[in-house]
């Protein structure tokens, strides 16, 4: 769905007004989806590629370390952490293997990921966040924090290094068909 001018001037503002909120109570607010409101945040805040790179994504991610996998449904916030396990598509779903993060994603869902380097309640943040076509989340994954609650500096810097690899090659005509 298209968004109307007014629609997204009240969604940047209600960005810039509450800078670390949390996108989803943003959305319900302003009856909009989540992912409008990810394609709103400021400049430098969101890169984002389509969904076809999902298993890319996820393969990428086994590599980082601790993360905490986010699932907030608007009733329950549920974060697991651990290490993205190894996961293949099957039956439909690109299934994990792992625990404590493990279960069976629709990867054909997914239209949209996100790659969000943001405040959260005064608190700096990188995240991988997956979008459905109706532009509801399906989960995020966020990086991980070491026993002081700081980021850790190698996840920034592989988040980041492939944050820019894979939106470089998403504009790529020749990669992209």
């Amino acid at each position: 769905m298209m968004l109307t001018a007014d629609t997204s001037a009240r969604i940047r503002a209600a960005l810039a007004e509450n800078p670390g909120a949390v996108l989803e109570e943003i959305a319900e607010r302003l009856d909009v989806t989540p992912r409008d409101v990810v394609m709103h945040l400021p400049e430098g805040e969101a890169v984002t590629v389509g969904g076809a790179h999902f298993e890319e994504v996820m393969r990428e991610m086994t590599a980082w370390g601790e993360v905490t996998f986010v699932i907030n449904t608007g009733d329950v916030i549920l974060e697991a952490k651990g290490v993205v396990p190894k996961g293949g598509m099957a039956r439909g779903f690109y299934n994990l293997h792992g625990k404590p993060i493990g279960g069976h994603l629709k990867a054909d869902h997914c239209e949209l990921i996100g790659f969000v380097s943001r405040k959260l309640f005064e608190s700096d943040t990188h995240s991988v966040q997956f979008y459905n076509q109706r532009g509801g989340c399906m989960f995020k994954v966020y990086l991980g924090r070491d026993a002081r609650h700081r980021l850790i500096p190698e996840q920034v810097e592989r988040f980041a290094a492939f944050r820019d690899r894979i939106a470089a090659r998403a504009r790529d005509p020749v990669e992209n068909g």
